[in-house]
């Protein structure tokens, strides 16, 4: 008996010492919230599992925030994915992985492509697809107003432009530069473009909704990624609000494997 119990303890022990997959390097996520999302909205859920299981999470606030809507441009917000990435690394995290949802989502893919030395990004229900015919046709007139400022002077002049989520169209006010930022289909928002714009493969977790009328097929943006033998496109059972919950296991599953 005292044999077998020395014998548990033992095995015990060496579950303890064993690391998680989130200690292994200290893994940090950053996760960005949708549009028009308070913080940190529907990917709340996702990054209290995360931090459960151990990895280093950030939620910080989007210039797309419920109270910052459109408050900088699409390529500033780049800039203050830094610094929750840095904040991260100053926590302790070796490795960094960009997640986000709906607009986060597109953000996500957008910083893939403008910055390297990520372990990955994971990509839930992406969002804002200004190219599109239909989304073209509904920010024609505000995309071709907003250049006609610009091409006048008027670029960091504040005006109400069209905008529109979860199927409502409606206005936002901002200035004629930072909308187009997000909402010329020729400009720095544009999924497709960011994705092939990656330059060295890098893991990628594309997960979609099969109630989400926003959803893409994945050669539509996925496939246009360097390939990595890690990436993976899911689809799940959610509508696009529900996806970053519903999704919650397949992210950590998928987090898990990078370090095997």
């Amino acid at each position: 008996m005292r044999h077998h119990v020395r014998l548990l303890v033992g095995l015990i022990a060496i579950a303890l010492a064993i690391p998680s997959a989130a200690e292994e390097g200290k893994v940090g996520i950053v996760l960005l919230h949708g549009k028009q999302s308070p913080v940190p909205g529907p990917v709340g859920s996702l990054a209290q599992k995360l931090r459960g299981a151990g990895y280093l999470v950030a939620t910080p606030e989007m210039p797309w925030s419920r109270d910052r809507i459109y408050g900088a441009s699409y390529e500033d917000a780049m800039s203050e994915i830094d610094r929750a990435v840095d904040g991260l690394e100053k926590k302790g995290a070796q490795k960094v992985v960009v997640g986000g949802h709906s607009l986060g989502g597109n953000a996500a893919v957008g910083y893939a492509a403008r910055r390297s030395d990520l372990a990955g990004i994971v990509v839930l229900a992406p969002g804002l697809f200004p190219e599109l015919p239909r989304q073209r046709e509904v920010f024609a007139s505000s995309v071709a107003h907003a250049r006609e400022m610009v091409a006048a002077g008027r670029g960091d002049s504040f005006e109400s432009f069209t905008d529109f989520n979860l199927g409502k169209t409606f206005y936002s006010q901002t200035s004629a530069k930072i909308y187009l930022s997000y909402f010329d289909p020729e400009g720095p928002a544009v999924v497709p473009t960011n994705a092939a714009a990656i330059r060295s493969p890098i893991p990628i977790l594309w997960v979609v909704g099969t109630k989400d009328p926003a959803t893409r097929p994945s050669g539509y943006a996925f496939d246009r990624a360097p390939p990595h033998p890690k990436s993976k496109y899911v689809a799940v059972d959610a509508d696009h609000l529900q996806v970053p919950a519903v999704a919650a296991e397949q992210v950590l599953t998928w987090l898990r494997s990078l370090n095997r």
